[in-house]
């Protein structure tokens, strides 16, 4: 049996693994945009700021794809599927194929902002070659632009300011990390980030970028022309469904599957942050993150096999750290009932409740129990009997099997 997996990230990766633990005999062939071995984009920001090194970024050294007998094509962008003779293409190659696994991901969002696309000096934070090209360009600049306050523009803005630059941070919605925070949530986290020299505006729409002899020189935002040499645009991600035009495969945000990663289309699965799959009940989301993309790959390539294997719903646990503060939200941002818990020092906690059950959490400052207060909330766990000791940082997996009168908390 051939198998063609379009990318070579962590759900490209895990698919893979498992095929070739579960399958010495089947042919497989990885079809990367990309031209350098797997790796994680998730340090990218510290590799800009010189906290983690080129090399640590890589995951898998190149000899792996030998070893495990994979056909790996590196520069290879995929172009068109073709479900009625099995194929797809990249570039002028069509490569056949018995079971299809699309993992090809994410792709960063870019505004029709005039003056932004192509531009000298403005780049997104999403491969390996963004981090890089961003690296060529602080050896001419000292003021930079980040245009989104989401994951990837609170590190690449983290990342500047450590390289000395002066960094306006720009937010068209009400307050930073919209899609995580609510708003006295988020007033925390623009303190600190004012807290570090970072000029924050919210409520502030870029309505075009100008472009000098040396590349972008200024930024107009709400009438003022903020000067850059630099420019980051974290806008947010898509899931990439730009090669499924004409194969048939359902899509809405992402390409909907199964819970076998089954895609509509007779022989073709996905996986990674190109699904939409549900992590709440009555939910569908796309949920871009690495266990996501891991556990999707892993299911996705024991039904290739014929093993039968479901996902139980994805993750959407949403973590970032901003000057070394902790930051972490899952689920709904108001409800019925919010838990609250602070200590004084920074540290503030919600827990919001909807009919006796977790529906949402906003953790600042002390964000142990996120995981398990997601669990509960997917399982729709009623939560009445722990009061608000539920909020607590010390509360774990071990209160929702003990009596609340036997333990101790801090």
């Amino acid at each position: 049996m051939k198998i063609v997996i379009i990318g070579n990230g962590p759900a490209a990766i895990s698919a893979a693994e498992t095929l070739r633990a579960r399958d010495r005999g089947c042919e497989i062939v990885m079809l990367s945009r990309e031209r350098v071995p797997f790796y994680s984009p998730c340090p990218l920001a510290e590799y800009v700021e010189g906290s983690v090194s080129r090399e640590r970024l890589f995951l898998r050294d190149a000899d792996f794809y030998a070893r495990n007998a994979i056909d790996i094509r590196y520069g290879s962008p995929v172009r068109r599927i073709e479900p009625s003779a099995r194929r797809v293409w990249s570039g002028d190659e069509a490569v056949a194929y018995d079971r299809l696994l699309i993992a090809s991901g994410s792709r960063a969002f870019v505004p029709p902002i005039p003056g932004l696309a192509g531009a000298r000096g403005v780049f997104e934070l999403k491969t390996l070659g963004d981090a890089e090209g961003i690296l060529r360009r602080l050896a001419v600049a000292r003021r930079a632009v980040v245009v989104g306050s989401g994951f990837i523009g609170l590190e690449a803005t983290q990342a500047l300011v450590r390289h000395g630059l002066e960094v306006t941070l720009l937010e068209a919605r009400e307050h930073v990390l919209p899609a995580m925070l609510d708003s006295e949530m988020a007033a925390l986290v623009e303190r600190r980030l004012v807290e570090h020299g970072v000029r924050v505006r919210t409520g502030c729409a870029v309505e075009r970028v100008l472009e000098g002899a040396d590349g972008v020189r200024a930024v107009i935002a709400d009438g003022d022309e903020i000067p850059c040499e630099l420019l980051v645009c974290a806008a947010g991600v898509r899931a990439d469904l730009s090669i499924l035009e004409g194969s048939g495969i359902a899509s809405e945000r992402g390409i909907l599957v199964d819970a076998r990663m089954r895609t509509n289309v007779e022989h073709i699965f996905a996986a990674g942050d190109i699904i939409e799959r549900p992590d709440a009940p009555e939910k569908n989301r796309v949920a871009p993150n690495w266990p996501n993309a891991v556990s999707s790959g892993r299911i996705a390539a024991c039904n290739m096999l014929g093993i039968d294997r479901r996902h139980p719903g994805l993750e959407a646990v949403n973590v970032v750290r901003v000057f070394d503060m902790p930051i972490a939200s899952f689920g709904v941002q108001t409800g019925e009932t919010c838990l609250r818990w602070q200590d004084g020092a920074g540290a503030v906690r919600k827990v919001l409740l909807e009919s006796g059950r977790v529906a949402g959490g906003q953790l600042i400052g002390e964000i142990n129990g996120a995981g398990v207060l997601h669990e509960m909330m997917k399982k729709g766990t009623a939560v009445e009997r722990f009061g608000t000791h539920l909020v607590h940082p010390g509360f774990g997996y071990i209160h929702t099997m003990e009596p609340l009168r036997a333990v101790k908390w801090a």
